[in-house]
């Protein structure tokens, strides 16, 4: 793709007057190179393969031996989708995965997993097999009806195939779970249902579609439209619930998607179904399945078996925003941002207030990408499936010929992929990074989005909202208290706290054209280096550490300060830092007695002495000064990265319940004022379970809601 993008930017890079004459021009150019492009990647398609399928299994029976069930789960789900639907391979693949699954505990995806199985070519030789597993699925889920049954399908399978070998040793195993007992209790497993979205406690706002009735959209010249709070809004409140209007899977390096996503919502699945042509596409239900080749897939398929949706980038998801203007003929709204403070969003059809997003197509510098991957686009649909003839009988179809259909369609494509630059959100999922952590550490890129509501909302290198996703819809939450009148801005991913304000400036003007003029932007003082100064001898305040400079002056009373030996007396700190002998709470006190004398309150440097002490104090079960470290690490991690930051909340949770088991091992009298303390740790409960609702759902939050409570109880 890069050379193709090369080769016509030099004859085609500016976009000037209206896009669907630009795209129409450009269209009537010598397009070899693009027929050329798509021709290489069709010559080695992917097709379903049963020995690719084969050597997935095998490589999945290798990891299932070592118990390395994450990672059999993957190459079992590879073996499914590049098996022949319904071959002996394909039952053979979904047998092996229903192993993994039953002994993760997910007993209902194991149940459907030996479903297809048995519809399936499974060898009759190898049935009593999964007949048993299906009957320990049963009996682990306390289903006695459906376990009795399955019992009595044993016992006619061992009678009747004469093809069994070993049927003794069936028998034998048949006539043991047959004195197996049901459970109490049906275990806590991990099951595919769809999450439960949360709801607005003051309803949705009639005129602003998946928005609060607390907020409204507004429109200013300097600012263009933007949100503002048309009532106080207290931190935590719900402020968008907003189901993607389109999305489209990440690709990942290996040129597959997220191995354990539905294709069509996003929600989790373990026991996928395939996609019965390509080898990518997986779904959580044959309703998903039915629904995303009747909405897209069907023109999609045959790009994925030639690789191109990976080359194509953002094109992939402006293609899908076409196909949903398809369906009302792309209808459009008229008028000036007046008609937006009057109602904006629609459920039913939203294509035409997506329509309506700005695409700055024409102030970039060099467009011709765009309209290259619209032009790949359109001639892969062209060459490769029957999308414009089917479109042409649709009755809304905006053109009566091919030929202007073509171009109509390159013209809208290339306006999305603008439009989609400019406002769309990547979905990013919670997942763990290791079995044995509290919280889900990790942000996995699942899919592009566009949230057409939530663009809206202007941008701020320091904003009052976060946000998190439930399978394709996005929560958004206020970060802060926000007043009645005040606006509410979004973050697009340039933050104060990872990027100095040169940097933010160039992301903001190279991606979306605007100089950031937020708080932290036009205030110097509030950027989060500033902190990272020497402490003033005379008034206590910032002297700031110039790196090309000898010295430095107080911001407050000015007074000159030499730096070098302020330096070296930082350098020796880190000394005692990182000694590991047996004087580490001697060192560790030198090390902060010495930052204190030459280092400002909040400087970067005192989070890792903080911390040091506070794991020593973990380690020797002084629950007082753990608590006491704590608090002073808390104090500087605050002020750097804000009151509301996820790693507070985080770090607040782990260590409340850390100090909850000291009290367990230890003996409380230890604890000069025991009834002051435990508030003031039931206080760091409060405050990690309000801040950890800002950043995760609640299926997760009410897990450790659940944990903490076990702890405080035993």
């Amino acid at each position: 793709m890069d050379s193709l993008l090369g080769y016509y930017s030099e004859k085609f890079a500016s976009i000037e007057g209206n896009i669907f004459e630009i795209f129409s021009q450009f269209y009537n150019l010598d397009l070899s190179p693009i027929d050329s492009w798509l021709e290489s990647h069709f010559i080695n398609i992917i097709e379903k393969d049963d020995k690719t399928s084969t050597h997935y299994r095998k490589e999945g029976n290798k990891c299932y031996a070592r118990k390395d069930l994450v990672k059999s789960l993957k190459y079992y789900t590879k073996s499914v989708c590049n098996a022949t639907p319904g071959n002996r391979e394909y039952a053979l693949a979904l047998a092996n995965r229903s192993a993994v699954i039953l002994e993760m505990g997910a007993y209902e995806n194991c149940l459907r997993d030996i479903e297809h199985c048995l519809k399936a070519d499974y060898p009759n030789e190898l049935k009593p097999k999964i007949h048993f597993r299906k009957a320990e699925c049963y009996l682990a889920s306390n289903q006695k009806e459906y376990f009795e049954k399955c019992v009595a399908e044993l016992d006619d399978l061992l009678g009747t195939n004469a093809q069994i070998e070993n049927k003794d040793k069936y028998v034998a195993r048949l006539n043991n779970l047959k004195k197996g007992k049901m459970k109490n209790k049906i275990p806590e497993v991990s099951q595919e249902h769809p999450i439960e979205l949360p709801t607005f406690s003051e309803g949705e706002n009639i005129n602003f579609a998946y928005a609060s009735s607390k907020i409204r959209i507004s429109y200013e010249k300097s600012k263009g439209r933007h949100v503002i709070a048309s009532k106080k809004i207290h931190k935590g409140e719900l402020l968008f619930i907003e189901k993607a209007f389109i999305f489209a899977p990440v690709f990942k390096e290996d040129k597959c998607f997220y191995p354990f996503k539905c294709y069509n919502c996003l929600n989790d699945v373990i026991s996928s179904i395939p996609c019965k042509s390509c080898t990518l596409c997986i779904y959580c239900s044959e309703k998903c399945l039915a629904s995303s080749w009747n909405e897209c897939h069907r023109w999609e398929c045959v790009g994925m078996k030639g690789s191109i949706w990976y080359d194509l980038g953002i094109a992939f998801p402006a293609f899908k925003a076409v196909l949903k203007g398809v369906k009302s003929g792309f209808k459009t709204i008229k008028g000036d941002h007046s008609e937006d403070l009057k109602k904006f969003g629609d459920k039913q059809d939203n294509y035409p207030y997506f329509n309506r997003l700005i695409s700055h197509i024409y102030k970039t510098k060099n467009a011709a990408p765009y309209v290259v991957m619209a032009a790949v686009v359109v001639t892969y649909l062209k060459k490769h499936t029957n999308f414009f003839p089917w479109f042409l009988k649709q009755k809304n179809c905006p053109k009566s010929n091919m030929v202007d259909l073509v171009n109509y369609t390159g013209g809208l494509i290339t306006k999305h992929i603008a439009q989609l630059t400019t406002n769309s959100s990547i979905i990013e999922h919670w997942t763990y990074s290791s079995t044995d952590l509290l919280f889900p550490d990790i942000l996995v890129n699942v899919a592009c989005g566009m949230f057409p509501s939530v663009s809206i909302m202007n941008h701020s290198c320091r904003p009052n909202v976060t946000n998190f996703f439930i399978c394709d819809t996005i929560v958004v939450k206020a970060l802060d208290d926000i007043s009645e009148n005040k606006e509410i801005y979004n973050c697009y991913g340039i933050d104060y706290r990872i990027m100095n304000r040169e940097q933010r400036q160039m992301a903001c003007r190279s991606l979306y054209h605007f100089d950031c003029k937020c708080e932290i932007c036009t205030n110097p003082s509030k950027e989060v280096d500033v902190l990272d100064s020497y402490l003033c001898p005379k008034c206590k305040s910032l002297i700031p550490d110039l790196p090309d400079s000898s010295l430095s002056f107080c911001v407050n009373c000015g007074k000159e300060v030499l730096l070098e030996p302020l330096r070296k007396t930082n350098k020796n700190a880190q000394k005692y830092l990182e000694d590991k002998n047996d004087n580490q709470l001697e060192n560790l006190l030198k090390c902060l007695k010495l930052r204190k004398e030459i280092l400002y309150k909040h400087h970067k440097d005192f989070e890792d002495v903080y911390y040091s002490l506070y794991n020593f104090f973990v380690g020797t079960g002084d629950a007082e000064n753990m608590f006491k470290y704590f608090h002073f690490w808390l104090q500087n991690e605050k002020a750097r990265k804000g009151d509301n930051s996820r790693g507070v909340g985080t770090k607040l949770y782990e260590a409340a319940l850390a100090i909850l088991h000291c009290l367990q091992n230890n003996n409380p009298k230890n604890c000069s004022n025991l009834k002051t303390f435990l508030r003031d740790v039931e206080h760091m409960i409060r405050e990690a379970k309000i801040i950890l609702n800002l950043y995760y759902p609640a299926h997760i939050t009410n897990r450790l809601n659940k944990k903490i409570q076990f702890i405080s109880n035993k």
